[in-house]
C-alpha cells in the first residue's frame, strides 16, 4: 500500500535587529493582520473554475486550519448553493469516532466527547434500532462493524462501500477499493470506515453509476485530498431553496475544483454536518430550515484534532 508521506518543512525564523520592545510590536501587528485576513472574503479567482463565481468568505480556526463558506446565487450549476470547505494543513489529526454502542450521536456531541476542534458526520448507518454503521468500521483498530451487504443474495457490497476513509498515524487518507472480497479489512490503518462512491483517484474522475441516488440532488458530505497533503472537509447544503444540493458528479466537480487529487463521497441528506469550534455552520436539512438547528444524530464522525 503506497501511503502518502507528509512533508514537514520548517521555516527558518528572522533574525530580528531591533530590541525586545520592538519584536513584540511586530508580533502584535502580525496577529492583528491574521484576525483581518481571516475576515476578508475570498477573491474569485482565487477558486477555480466553477467555484469562481461564488463570493468565499475564510475564517482561521487555529494554526493550519481554515474555513471557507460560500453562497451561491443561481450560479453553481445554475442552481442556488451553500458550500462549506475546511481546509486542513498537515500537522492536525484525524480520528474516526463512532457513537456509543446501540445509539446515535450528533456529530456536534461527538466532537466535544472527543475534544475536536473540527468534524463532519461519516458513513452510512442504520436510522432504526440496533442502529450503528451499515458499513465496515474499525476503531483504534477494533472492528467495529461489519459491510451490510445488498444484493439478491446478500453477498454484493453498495455503491457506498466501495471506497474507504482511513486513519494512518493521524493522517487522512482516502482509498479505491480492489476485487479482493475483504480489502477493507487487510488495510494496515488504525480507523477505517467504507464509503463511497470514489470520486477521483490520482487527479482522475472516477465513473459515477447513473442512479438515483447519484444522479438526484441532496445535501452531501466529502473528504479530499491534495498532493501537498491537504485534507479537505466539505459539506454541500440541500432539500431547500437557498441550496439545491448537488448531484454525484457536480460534487465530484466541486472536489476537482478545489484541487483534490483523492475524493470520496460519505453519507450526505439530512446527516450532512459539518462543526467547527463546537458550533455547526452549515445548514442541516432535517428540519427543512435553513438554519443550524437540523442536526441528525449518526453513527460516526470524523473529527480534526490539533496535536
Amino acid at each position: 500500500m503506497n501511503w502518502l508521506k507528509k512533508n514537514s518543512a520548517q521555516a527558518s525564523p528572522q533574525k530580528l535587529r531591533e530590541g525586545a520592545s520592538t519584536a513584540t510590536t511586530w508580533h502584535l501587528v502580525a496577529i492583528v493582520v491574521a484576525i483581518l485576513l481571516s475576515l476578508v472574503p475570498l477573491r474569485a479567482q482565487e477558486m477555480k473554475g466553477v467555484l469562481a463565481p461564488g463570493t468565499w468568505t475564510r475564517e482561521v480556526v487555529a494554526e493550519g486550519i481554515v474555513l471557507h463558506r460560500a453562497a451561491f446565487e443561481g450560479n453553481l450549476f445554475e442552481a442556488n448553493q451553500y458550500l462549506c470547505v475546511l481546509e486542513v494543513a498537515p500537522g492536525a489529526r484525524f480520528d474516526i469516532v463512532p457513537a456509543a454502542d446501540g445509539t446515535l450521536e450528533t456529530t456536534t456531541a461527538l466532537a466535544a466527547r472527543h475534544g475536536a476542534v473540527a468534524a463532519v458526520n461519516g458513513s452510512f448507518f442504520n436510522m432504526r434500532p440496533p442502529y450503528g454503521s451499515v458499513n465496515y468500521l474499525r476503531v483504534d483498530n477494533e472492528k467495529i462493524s461489519p459491510n451490510v451487504m445488498g444484493g439478491v443474495r446478500k453477498s454484493r457490497r453498495s455503491l457506498q462501500q466501495t471506497g474507504a476513509v482511513v486513519t494512518f498515524l493521524g493522517g487522512l487518507y482516502m482509498l479505491k477499493g480492489d476485487v479482493l472480497s475483504r480489502w477493507e479489512q487487510d488495510i494496515e490503518a488504525e480507523d477505517v470506515v467504507t464509503t463511497g462512491p470514489v470520486l477521483l483517484v490520482g487527479g482522475a474522475p472516477e465513473p459515477v453509476a447513473g442512479d438515483k441516488f447519484n444522479t438526484n440532488r441532496h445535501p452531501r458530505t466529502a473528504v479530499g485530498r491534495r498532493a501537498d497533503g491537504t485534507v479537505l472537509l466539505v459539506t454541500a447544503d440541500g432539500r431547500n431553496k437557498l441550496a439545491a444540493g448537488l448531484s454525484m458528479e457536480e460534487l465530484q466537480q466541486v472536489m476537482a475544483a478545489l484541487g483534490c487529487t483523492d475524493a470520496i463521497n460519505l453519507d450526505g441528506g439530512g446527516s450532512t454536518t459539518m462543526v467547527v469550534r463546537g458550533a455547526i455552520v452549515n445548514h442541516p436539512s432535517d428540519n427543512q430550515q435553513f438554519d443550524p438547528a437540523g442536526e441528525r444524530p449518526v453513527a460516526n464522525a470524523i473529527i480534526v484534532r490539533l496535536k
